[in-house]
């Protein structure tokens, strides 16, 4: 029926859209009303909405229903339930219990210290294979169950997007928007005009090339977000736009969380440019706005002032060892004996690498190292890369200034492209141009000659012939990767590289997943992220990446949880060069530190090995680093008790039914050890906020004699009129109890998320709510932004107007009372 039938009152419960809501308050217009509700069942319980009548179809249900006499075997089930919904602590994980995964515990750690409060910056750095993606799937879920209303975003490399969508969605049903230019269009379409297509999903996943453009850093900057999970994160510590990028996001969100197996690269710096993403602290904001002049001073506020402290970054670093799972890797260095061209080929271009090396000096030591390092790289991966390369190489020093002047690159992560090496080939590397001349045409014969017949592709042809099993072959580029398919054209083989389309990409995937092809020939620009342990366990290198900590992120393609066999790592080295003589070496000491954190040489320092006379990189633990703000938490004990509870409620919910409607059910059960007649009370009791917003639902349960003999039909009635005053009053001091215990709970993470709200608030006023100036050129921009002040203001009062929305339900929870308290389930023993 509609309202206008039966007057709505607080309190009365209702049916809306096939869920139970609880009126929170009607307020009537001429012949329309409003009502605001809060929600009653397991689906909306946390949440609040509007409704407008008559337009709504609503139905008035009775507020105090009788229970309902069932069988006991429909009676178990229904209990099932509600016990597998009702959490024992307010800090305990609500969604985990219906998320499609094994509960293993470390994995919910990071998601404990979220509940907790313990803190608002996280750096999950496992190793690889221990399941991140899993455990900030876990994070988001619990934050969108306490906030049904809250925002995610989630920042992947492109290629892991769709992967992220699908991981949502089938482990903890929850659906995610994959945004790039075509999916904001698409979006974009289908909603009125001014309306913002980021605004409308509760999960968004986009890449980091996307997000950090000018014009799509402009279109978040009237938004904020509730929790931000930056994958791949290690991508975000450089100098670059990406993550100007991250750390523009991060000062936007309340909850931040980075995802990395390899977080520190062997650069103290970088290490403490990641460990800074999402703190707003008043030196991270200052030295990030260097630039672009700043934004013009505002007042405060009335939310007080602002306290200049960071907020620590709480670390879970967690090994095979660490989480109770045997390292199942075996690691086989195989050496390939070189044809006669590839050694002189080798020998003529590693003595006139060394030579340039030491030569380079001054302005010119940059870039001519550089392009050292990109041909040694290139002829250790093959011969007919480093030809090509050598080509480019004379054809750019033929039409570069004859001072040699260039543009000095830094060392770059190659994984991040695979294509061919450009223009960094271009500085010139001795002193005398015509003998660089002569000797690089001598090392272009030398591998033209050599590629004819390269030993590690006829050592391949000859292995994976011999070997019947599926395999992951891997190399650092994209010719070299056309290479190898031509070499075992007689396979069935799809290649996985960088130029590849989100389609192609997939297509690639499914092909050797479903077994219709034997190998996978990839590239590391392609590889992260990629989960195959169900597929393979035997991954080929066919050349030691200069990045040697890319060895273990090839291999934790089938190294995750969940393989069953032992895995196989194979790396070929050309005997007699250096991949033998230093990277074989290093490779050797970063097997056995593959958990440590830090002290990991970067390409730089490896190339520093390998052309110049420094020693090999050595290989251990770091030190921590003063400022960086990292706090290792210790959750092992409370992450155990919960999975050991979670298991149950997963169990209960195996074997249960969903609730049958709003009344709460009753059964008679025959118990052989008592000769008493005993009934069962079981209340489902909630807390709320001043605001009505329930912050949190348990069970209560009270257990009563039975000094009356009822009979079938009046047993509930005369049971109830008996017991009722007693056990009402004994539900109501549990229930008060437990109120007390929420207060204390919650004081210390609400002063927390006050504390980040705040800040917030006061990055955006000095910021002017800016996200995009620090990816612009100040010369060709100030003064158009300048023009366009008023729209800025608009979006600087938009941004602060969700979070002053958040403080009010903050401010709300300070004063949490005890909410309602219905009955569940009884069930009399006799």
């Amino acid at each position: 029926m509609h309202a206008a039938l039966s007057p709505l009152r607080a309190g009365d419960i209702v049916r809306i859209r096939d869920e139970r809501w609880r009126i929170v308050s009607h307020a009537a217009h001429g012949d329309t009303s409003v009502v605001e509700a809060a929600g009653c069942d397991a689906g909306n319980r946390s949440s609040r909405a509007r409704f407008l009548l008559p337009f709504e179809p609503i139905e008035h249900l009775p507020s105090s229903a009788a229970p309902r006499l069932v069988r006991p075997r429909r009676w178990r089930r229904f209990a099932r339930r509600v016990l597998a919904d009702a959490t024992p602590a307010w800090a305990s994980l609500r969604a985990a219990a219906h998320a499609d995964l094994a509960l293993i515990p470390f994995q919910l750690e990071p998601a404990l210290a979220l509940c907790r409060g313990d803190g608002c910056r996280f750096l999950i750095a496992d190793g690889v294979g221990l399941g991140k993606t899993v455990q900030a799937g876990l994070m988001i879920a619990e934050v969108l169950a306490r906030r049904p209303d809250a925002r995610v975003l989630v920042i992947s490399p492109a290629a892991l997007r769709e992967q992220w969508r699908h991981e949502l969605a089938t482990r903890f049903g929850l659906e995610a928007a994959v945004l790039d230019a075509a999916g904001v269009a698409r979006t974009a379409a289908d909603l009125p005009a001014g309306i913002n297509p980021w605004a409308v999903r509760r999960i968004i996943v986009a890449s980091i090339d996307y997000i950090k453009r000018p014009e799509v850093m402009r279109s978040l900057e009237a938004l904020t977000w509730d929790f931000v999970a930056f994958d791949e994160a290690h991508n975000l510590a450089g100098r670059s736009d990406r993550a100007a990028a991250a750390q523009a996001v991060g000062r936007r969100s309340r909850a931040v969380a980075l995802l990395t197996a390899t977080p520190h690269s062997g650069d103290d710096k970088a290490f403490h440019r990641l460990c800074s993403i999402g703190d707003v602290n008043d030196a991270d904001r200052n030295r990030l706005r260097q630039g672009y002049g700043g934004p013009p001073k505002l007042h405060a506020e009335a939310e007080g002032p602002r306290r200049n402290v960071g907020y620590p970054l709480l670390m879970f670093r967690r090994t095979r060892a660490d989480a109770g799972i045997a390292v199942s890797r075996r690691t086989t260095l195989l050496h390939v004996r070189p044809t006669a061209a590839e050694a002189a080929m080798h020998a003529a271009l590693v003595a006139y690498a060394r030579l340039a090396w030491v030569e380079s000096a001054g302005d010119r030591a940059p870039g001519a190292k550089l392009a050292m390092t990109v041909l040694t790289r290139r002829a250790c991966s093959s011969a007919g890369s480093l030809a090509r390369s050598v080509e480019r190489r004379l054809a750019l020093l033929q039409d570069a200034p004859q001072d040699g002047a260039q543009m000095h690159l830094p060392f770059v992560d190659a994984s991040a492209d695979d294509e061919e090496p450009g223009a960094c080939l271009g500085s010139r590397g001795l002193r005398d141009a015509g003998e660089e001349r002569a000797r690089l045409q001598e090392i272009l014969e030398l591998a033209r000659r050599a590629s004819a017949g390269e030993s590690k592709l006829a050592f391949l042809r000859r292995l994976t012939k011999r070997i019947s099993e599926p395999a992951i072959i891997f190399t650092e580029y994209r010719d070299t990767l056309e290479r190898l398919a031509a070499a075992l054209s007689g396979i069935d083989a799809v290649q996985l590289h960088g130029g590849l389309t989100s389609r192609e990409r997939v297509d690639a995937l499914t092909r050797f997943t479903s077994g219709d092809a034997r190998l996978l020939l990839a590239t590391d620009a392609a590889s992260e992220g990629l989960n195959l342990h169900h597929r393979c366990r035997l991954v080929i290198n066919l050349e030691l990446p200069w990045t040697p900590v890319r060895l273990d992120q090839r291999a934790g393609r089938v190294d995750r949880i969940g393989q069953p066999r032992k895995v196989h790592a194979i790396r070929l080295v050309a005997a007699g060069t250096c991949e033998e003589s230093v990277l074989a070496r290093l490779a050797v000491r970063i097997d056995r530190m593959r958990d440590a954190l830090g002290a990991m040489p970067d390409e730089q320092g490896v190339a520093e090995s390998v052309l110049g006379a420094a020693a090999i990189p050595t290989v251990g633990p770091s030190t921590p680093i003063a400022g960086t703000g990292l706090v290792h938490i210790d959750l092992r004990r409370e992450a155990a008790e919960e999975a050991e509870r979670l298991a149950g409620a997963k169990a209960w919910l195996a074997a249960s039914d969903d609730y049958p409607g709003s009344r709460p059910v009753i059964a008679r059960l025959r118990a052989r050890r008592t000769s008493k007649r005993e009934c069962l009370w079981a209340f489902r009791v909630s807390a709320a906020s001043a605001s009505d917003q329930i912050v949190w639902e348990t069970i209560l349960a009270a257990a009563a004699n039975l000094a009356v003999t009822p009979e079938r039909s009046a047993w509930v009635t005369r049971a109830l009129l008996r017991n009722g005053p007693a056990l009402l009053s004994l539900i109501e001091d549990g229930h008060a109890r437990q109120v007390d215990v929420l207060r204390a709970a919650l004081r210390r993470p609400i002063d927390l998320w006050v504390r980040r709200e705040r800040d917030l608030m006061a990055v955006m006023r000095e910021d002017h709510a800016r996200m995009s100036a620090a990816l612009l050129q100040g010369a060709l921009f100030d003064r158009r932004s300048d023009r366009a002040a008023a729209s800025q203001t608009a979006l600087l009062e938009e941004a602060l107007g969700h979070c002053r929305a958040r403080l009010e339900e903050l401010r709300a929870c300070d004063h949490v009372r005890a909410g309602r308290c219905d009955l569940a389930f009884a069930v009399m023993l006799e």
